[in-house]
């Protein structure tokens, strides 16, 4: 059995603020080790369902989050971010069995702890085929895009119960609660793990279960941006469409592409932001 496990850090129990996830955090190098312990325990719920192979990727920020003298030793890593097409997928094809999203946040405008989607500077909404969509959806469908189902989700408690929502079928576990988005109800480590490990094992004990998740093309991609400017730099790319003062629409032919779409439209605007900060 294959298993590739998505991570982020924002639904890891315990990382509440940016001086956890920012890379000049004060608390950064805890939120590192708690994210590579929250992986670890899925790893392990895997092999001790006899997974032959496991690949991680490390899917928050800058890609370089992971402590690697405490990863299992059973992992495999994707470490970095240049050229990765797939995002937080990365690594991903058709000869996987399942997929375990680690550490997850809720979408852009919910409850959730840190929330956001793919860019928390940039982007205030994602719709796909019209439906508001996070980076739990997003991920799931480029795995569908191979024929790999989600088996397994940990993040807060809104963003599992997301999750759940377009795929009911998964096993989760909620390892805190928002109170705020920069506070939470948090779980201890040690149980935090326990649960994650327990969630994978059944998650896997019933693959034949879990179907992938598809969305039938053409794709409809929207893009909300938090400013008008950004929108205008989006707009920049042949095919795309203004939808209002700051929408871009895109209609692609698979979800691969809308993904890519989606962050060239990212980085644009990214460019417009610091371009015109005083």
């Amino acid at each position: 059995m294959k298993i590739f496990i998505a991570s982020d850090m924002e639904g890891v129990s315990g990382v509440v603020h940016r001086e956890h996830t920012g890379w000049d955090g004060r608390r950064h190098y805890e939120a590192r080790k708690w994210m590579t312990e929250h992986i670890n325990a899925a790893v392990q719920g895997a092999v001790d369902m006899d997974a032959t192979e496991v690949l991680v990727c490390d899917g928050h920020s800058n890609g370089r989050n992971v402590i690697l003298d405490l990863l299992h030793p059973e992992a495999t890593l994707v470490w970095g971010r240049q050229n990765r097409r797939l995002g937080q997928m990365q690594g991903i094809d058709e000869t996987f069995d399942a997929v375990l999203m680690v550490g997850f946040h809720a979408r852009a405008g919910s409850l959730g702890v840190l929330n956001h989607t793919t860019n928390s500077g940039v982007v205030s909404e994602v719709r796909v085929n019209g439906e508001p969509v996070g980076e739990i959806d997003i991920n799931a469908a480029i795995a569908g895009e191979f024929g790999v189902p989600v088996a397994m989700v940990s993040g807060d408690a809104t963003a599992v119960a997301e999750a759940q929502e377009r795929m009911p079928h998964i096993e989760t576990a909620a390892v805190m609660e928002a109170i705020g988005t920069y506070s939470a109800k948090i779980l201890p480590p040690p149980k935090a793990h326990a649960l994650i490990r327990e969630a994978t094992m059944r998650a896997l004990d019933r693959l034949d279960d879990m179907p992938p998740t598809r969305y039938e093309p053409p794709i409809r991609l929207e893009m909300r941006f938090f400013d008008t400017a950004m929108a205008d730099a989006a707009a920049m790319i042949p095919g795309a469409e203004r939808l209002d003062s700051r929408a871009c629409g895109y209609t692609c032919r698979d979800f691969l592409e809308a993904y890519q779409v989606h962050w060239i439209m990212i980085v644009l605007a990214t460019s417009e932001r610091w371009a015109n900060t005083p």
